[in-house]
């Protein structure tokens, strides 16, 4: 199986602003040569590029779904030749594009692939506009994907119908706000915490094989605040807690075996936050060669 790269460097402030200088930081340290030394055979990495025109359009969310679209388009065309996707994004907005082109059915578009969408985060990001405290749209990526609010920028981005709750598994929640707690829990969605990760808890082999059964696809997005920021500063919004590259690598592998999974994004890494020495960088390279092994697992 082929990896092809898909970098978004587009979030609601521009191109290549923040999070959105993470992917090309990423793949100039050299990523896709370690791991074509690491045995996986790549493709030449490729990157969303709106038009000059789509970049001047009004509106921030209008923009981050002229985006996705984008996304959902190049995603849907490496899965249906079988490449694996995997996506480095500037941030958690990027999960409805991707979700968008893994459900795409080119074959009859009238029946939709059924996608499992595992969620790694510090934060559920399963809010809507009127429970938001902040009224941040990166908060809210996971309830649009799951049709509770936006319907138009989910449909932009790609994702004609909406997940149910059943397709969603969270992992490492430690920052939930209150009537965001509330909707998990009433929505029933299964979570993971970080000490089921860590000691690979019996209870995600089940939740995996159930996903196995449930969905023709999978797709593992990774909030990089899930990392320690004591190991990893300049990774999404820095929550005390967490894992550390590697740790979250050997997560990655072990979800990675499952034939079903097809993508895996990895978001919100700002290299203007790193330190001199790129210190969470090199966590985000390390917990991405352990995860793509898990492809050779396989």
């Amino acid at each position: 199986m082929k990896v092809s790269i898909i970098a978004l460097p587009y979030n609601q402030n521009g191109k290549g602003v923040g999070g959105g200088a993470g992917p090309a930081s990423i793949l100039d340290a050299g990523l896709v040569d370690m791991l074509r030394r690491d045995g996986l055979e790549l493709n030449e990495p490729q990157a969303v590029q709106m038009t000059a025109a789509e970049e001047a359009q009004y509106g921030d969310w209008n923009r981050v779904g002229l985006a996705n679209g984008y996304l959902a388009r190049m995603a849907r065309v490496e899965r249906d030749q079988g490449d694996f996707v995997l996506g480095l994004l500037a941030n958690c907005n990027g999960v409805v594009g991707l979700l968008g082109g893994m459900q795409t059915n080119a074959a009859d578009p009238q029946r939709p692939l059924r996608v499992g969408l595992i969620w790694i985060d510090a934060h559920g990001d399963y809010n809507v506009p009127n429970t938001s405290p902040s009224g941040m749209l990166g908060g809210m990526p996971v309830a649009i994907s799951a049709g509770k609010c936006l319907p138009r920028l989910r449909k932009q981005s790609g994702l004609r119908f909406p997940l149910q709750s059943p397709d969603i598994v969270m992992m490492g929640l430690r920052d939930l706000d209150d009537l965001e707690r509330r909707f998990i829990e009433e929505d029933e969605i299964i979570t993971h915490s970080d000490a089921d990760m860590l000691n690979q808890s019996p209870e995600i082999d089940r939740t995996m094989a159930y996903f196995m059964e449930r969905q023709d696809v999978i797709y593992v997005h990774v909030d990089l605040d899930i990392l320690n920021p004591e190991l990893a500063p300049a990774a999404g919004l820095p929550t005390p807690g967490g894992l550390s590259g590697l740790e979250l690598g050997q997560t990655l592998r072990h979800l990675l075996k499952y034939p079903k999974v097809k993508a895996l994004a990895l978001v919100s890494y700002s290299p203007h936050r790193d330190d001199a020495d790129f210190t969470t960088r090199q966590q985000v390279i390390t917990a991405i060669r352990e995860g793509m092994q898990g492809i050779l697992d396989r």
